[in-house]
């Protein structure tokens, strides 16, 4: 074989071998991201100076900002609102995303305070779905073990969450069939008016 094919040869064994890391690699990177938000909630969770009901709101300000960094909350509420996004204002929009956002920000951050400490958790895999890529977790406890999923999109060379499915329940969906049973029955502005209120109560956690 002569060098020319020899080097032909390599390099085509190389791009291969490149082509087939870039997924593993974006895949590990995915699944590295929701283990560092995991392991930084359980950090909050239990940290020896944050414990007892009079931290309560100390923990609960720190799981909001975890949640505010690492989840597409904005996108979330479009999502949640497929259907009935394309006839809004741009001012309804804006006034549902931020109503949104605070409000699963608000649930998000009581499951975590109500539910999660210091957890085994086992990461048996991923797997693409379309642009996104999904991460499966299990919460390990004695009596149980809970299947949680992640479904992430790369931004900016960062994975960000854009869904969490709990026990093959996701949460947008369970938004958007919510939301969307109440809007066949009451104009817009009600539903606006219902989060208003829902945000509210919720800032007391």
């Amino acid at each position: 074989m002569s060098r020319f094919r020899v080097f032909f040869f390599l390099f085509a064994c190389l791009s291969i071998v490149l082509a087939a890391a870039k997924p593993l690699r974006a895949q590990s990177d995915a699944t590295a991201q929701v283990r560092s938000v995991l392991d930084k909630a359980m950090d909050i969770q239990t940290k020896p100076e944050l414990q007892g009901p009079e931290h309560r709101k100390e923990r609960a300000a720190q799981i909001r900002k975890l949640i505010s960094d690492n989840f597409l909350s904005e996108e979330m509420a479009k999502e949640s609102l497929a259907g009935y996004w394309e006839k809004l204002s741009a001012g309804q929009r804006q006034r549902y995303q931020s109503l949104f956002t605070g409000i699963f920000t608000d649930s998000y951050s009581v499951r975590v305070l109500d539910f999660l400490k210091r957890e085994t958790i086992e990461y048996p895999g991923e797997s693409p779905e379309g642009k996104y890529v999904k991460v499966r977790t299990i919460i390990m406890r004695t009596n149980e073990h809970i299947p949680v999923d992640y479904i992430l999109e790369n931004k900016g060379r960062k994975w960000m969450i854009r869904d969490v499915i709990i026990d093959s329940v996701s949460t947008v969906e369970t938004y958007h069939n919510g939301f969307g049973s109440f809007l066949r029955n009451h104009p817009f502005d009600a539903l606006i008016e219902r989060m208003a209120i829902q945000k509210k109560a919720g800032e007391e956690l």
